[in-house]
C-alpha cells in the first residue's frame, strides 16, 4: 500500500475561486482513484506565503509523493501584483529545483476577476472547461511519471 502523501497548499486571498480550484484537484485525483486519506490540505493568508508553507512541509515530511500550491492574484490599482506574482512563482520555482520533490504552481495571476474565473471554471464536463487545480494535478502525476521512466531506464 503507498502512503505517499499529495500535500495541497491554498490560499485563504479569493477564496471561491481557490475553492473552485480544489475542486479541480479532487476531480483528478478522483479519477485517478487515489486515496483521499493520503491528501493533507494546508490553508495560508494568501500567495505570498505559499513558498514558506511549501519549505516547511518539505523540511517536516519525508513522505511526500508531490506538492500542489493553488493561489489567485488579481491585478489591482499598484505593483502589488507585480511583486506578489514575481517572489511567489520565482520561490517556488526555486524550491522545485533545490528539492526531489515536484512542486506545482496552481496560482492564478491574473488582470481581471473574469479571467480569473475562466481559469477556475468547474463545468468539468464542458468540453472548453479550464480549471488550473485540475491541470497542474495532471501534470504532477505526469511528472512522477516521467522521472519514473528516467530512472528505470
Amino acid at each position: 500500500m503507498n502512503s505517499e502523501k499529495i500535500i495541497v497548499i491554498h490560499s485563504k486571498f479569493n477564496e471561491d475561486i481557490v475553492s473552485n480550484l480544489y475542486m479541480g484537484v479532487e476531480k483528478s485525483l478522483a479519477e485517478r482513484k487515489f486515496d483521499t486519506k493520503n491528501i493533507i490540505k494546508v490553508s495560508v493568508p494568501g500567495a505570498f506565503e505559499l513558498p514558506y508553507m511549501a519549505n516547511q512541509v518539505l523540511k517536516s515530511r519525508n513522505d511526500i509523493k508531490f506538492i500542489i500550491t493553488l493561489g489567485c492574484v488579481i491585478k489591482g490599482e499598484t505593483a502589488h501584483f507585480e511583486y506578489i506574482s514575481g517572489a511567489t512563482s520565482n520561490a517556488l520555482a526555486n524550491l522545485t529545483i533545490q528539492n526531489n520533490v515536484p512542486i506545482l504552481f496552481g496560482v492564478i495571476t491574473s488582470y481581471t476577476r473574469d479571467q480569473a474565473l475562466a481559469r477556475s471554471q468547474v463545468n468539468f464536463n464542458e468540453v472548453n472547461n479550464y480549471n488550473i487545480g485540475y491541470n497542474v494535478t495532471e501534470a504532477a502525476f505526469e511528472i512522477i511519471n516521467s522521472v519514473s521512466t528516467l530512472q528505470n531506464n
